[in-house]
């Protein structure tokens, strides 16, 4: 399990290892810790990303830290993340609110078949009684990003409801759940119990949609759910179950590993091609596929050297003339 600083035991024992084992290489960490390479070389992007590990001369490029130094320091950033996290959800709230008031100003008659939820328990509720009246099929797309455990235990009632009625389930997540030890034991747990689970690298939106003539888009930020909308009109509920569709096909399902790239381009490279086609930085990247900045760095400094790229834009041509992507996919 992850604790509050954000160090799974994997983690932890990556970086103990390398305390103990001073310049110390990845195959001799993961020989130690009997773990595959590419798993310690994770670790060790986490480690960096809590600054427990820095850039060194030692065979594995990183060096530790100084526990007293390094967890001094996770401790304050994380003092900090929790006062921004309160301003967030506050001014979240504040949103929220004057939306709501403004809409109750301009009416409800206005929108049919369209309702509005402020608050994680509104969305949860009516998210409950769409699967209780379920028949068919329910269509998930999402989050769009990590949330709190407490978030995706909400679901839980949700999947014991759709289990007992026998409805089809069939749900997209993000590939980097693939990364989390604990997110992939709660995951494979929902795949045993309701329906299919697929992996893509990136997500357009968060949707869940009920027997494709209710659609739920909720609304999340700092990690939490503060609000939703939930639309029966069937034109939109026919778009969103196309854009289900098509995800469904691009996606890799959770029973398979994620494929080695063998001359063409792997499912996350073609993603972050794509967002990169979409003006986004690699920050902005590393934020929709929900993995580290220097692994999308990593991605591109493959990719560059693959195709011998001398920018951007060159990349994106080469790719799309050697069959790696579309050109509608860079659009």
């Amino acid at each position: 399990m992850r604790t509050s600083l954000g160090i799974d035991p994997l983690a932890r024992s990556v970086y103990l290892a390398m305390v103990d084992l001073p310049g110390a290489g990845v195959s001799e960490l993961a020989e130690r810790l009997k773990e595959d390479e590419e798993t310690v070389r994770e670790r060790l992007e986490r480690l960096s990303a809590l600054l427990l590990v820095v850039p060194g001369d030692t065979a594995s490029g990183w060096r530790p830290v100084a526990p007293e130094v390094g967890l001094a320091a996770m401790l304050a950033r994380e003092q900090d993340e929790l006062a921004r996290h309160r301003l967030q959800v506050e001014d979240s709230r504040l949103e929220v609110n004057r939306l709501l008031s403004e809409h109750a100003r301009n009416g409800r008659d206005g929108m049919p078949g369209v309702e509005w939820l402020a608050g994680a328990d509104a969305v949860w509720r009516r998210v409950t009684e769409l699967a209780e009246g379920c028949e068919q099929e329910w269509l998930t797309v999402g989050p769009t990003e990590r949330l709190a455990v407490s978030v995706t235990e909400s679901a839980g009632p949700v999947d014991e409801i759709l289990c007992r009625r026998g409805a089809a389930s069939r749900t997209i997540v993000l590939e980097s759940v693939r990364n989390d030890p604990e997110v992939m034991d709660r995951v494979r747990g929902r795949a045993d119990s309701v329906g299919s689970i697929r992996t893509l690298p990136s997500l357009p939106a968060w949707m869940i949609l009920c027997d494709r003539t209710h659609v739920v888009v909720p609304v999340a930020t700092a990690r939490s759910v503060v609000g939703a909308m939930v639309c029966g009109v069937e034109s939109v509920t026919e778009a969103f179950a196309a854009l289900f569709t098509r995800l469904w096909k691009e996606a890799l399902p959770l029973t398979e590993a994620r494929p080695r790239t063998r001359g063409t381009l792997s499912l996350q490279e073609q993603h972050v091609l794509r967002l990169w086609a979409q003006g986004l930085t690699d920050a902005a990247a590393a934020r929709r596929m929900d993995v580290s900045l220097r692994t999308v760095r990593r991605l591109s400094e493959r990719l560059t050297d693959r195709f011998g790229a001398q920018s951007r834009f060159q990349l994106g041509a080469l790719a799309i003339a050697q069959g790696g992507i579309q050109a509608e996919d860079m659009a």
